[in-house]
């Protein structure tokens, strides 16, 4: 959601003074590589799921989350798969402000294609918010204790698999239960080693289709509760399987 303060910027009564007091709120990046990394993080995303981009300014950090993919309800065996990248913004110049809000992502990619082409930092906001049912299903922000290291070379091995299983276990024109089912077992099996720690196959996929994975990479697997948390080189994936009836 937005601060408390940009909210009552956009609440100016006086013509489109608010349209433009909005304009005023951007995101100053620290450099144009990071509006690059931003622009190619959220283009590979909408191929897993166009749900939305979830923007979080916290200080002088944006952390800018998609769903790989999550499950439509309950009984729905899909996990949650979160991948997150995090920017250095640069404030010296602009007003600061915190923000938690889910924007569209064409409105995401417009803007950085546009900033890119005329060598911006400048991010302005999108003039509207989304609202998307996975940025309910919170993992914690603390606690979390590391249990693996794993080569990214064996990540994108399951990812690889996970993906053709799909594939072939899919007719041409699936129905949408018979998606969900296919997904379910293939996303949703629980991989890794029991003794030390487990998560579900989706978030390979998060690693190896959002580009976090190095051809000689390691990753490194935290836990928290119920969640679980691959952090590589590019980013992080977070996930939690799903809630069994």
């Amino acid at each position: 959601m937005l601060s408390a303060q940009l909210r009552a910027d956009l609440s100016d009564p006086v013509g489109v003074l608010g349209i433009i007091v909005f304009m005023e709120h951007v995101l100053p990046f620290a450099s144009l590589n990071s509006v690059k990394d931003l622009q190619s993080f959220v283009t590979r995303a909408k191929t897993l799921d166009t749900t939305g981009v979830r923007f979080v300014v916290t200080g002088n950090v944006l952390a800018a989350s998609v769903s790989v993919m999550h499950p439509a309800g309950l009984g729905d065996g899909v996990p949650i798969v979160i991948g997150l990248r995090t920017f250095a913004l640069d404030f010296s110049d602009h007003p600061r402000f915190e923000l938690d809000s889910v924007f569209a992502m064409d409105a995401v990619t417009d803007r950085t294609h546009r900033m890119i082409s005329s060598n911006s930092t400048a991010f302005t906001l999108p003039p509207s918010e989304i609202s998307v049912t996975w940025t309910a299903m919170n993992a914690p922000r603390s606690g979390w204790t590391t249990a693996a290291v794993v080569d990214d070379a064996d990540i994108r091995k399951v990812a690889r698999n996970g993906i053709s299983k799909v594939s072939e276990g899919l007719p041409s024109n699936p129905g949408a239960p018979l998606l969900a089912q296919v997904r379910s077992a293939v996303w949703g099996e629980q991989i890794g080693d029991a003794d030390h720690v487990e998560f579900p196959a989706g978030a390979t996929l998060g690693a190896h289709s959002l580009g976090f994975l190095l051809p000689r990479g390691e990753t490194t697997v935290s836990t928290a509760g119920n969640w679980v948390r691959l952090t590589s080189t590019g980013g992080h994936v977070i996930a939690r399987a799903a809630v069994a009836l």
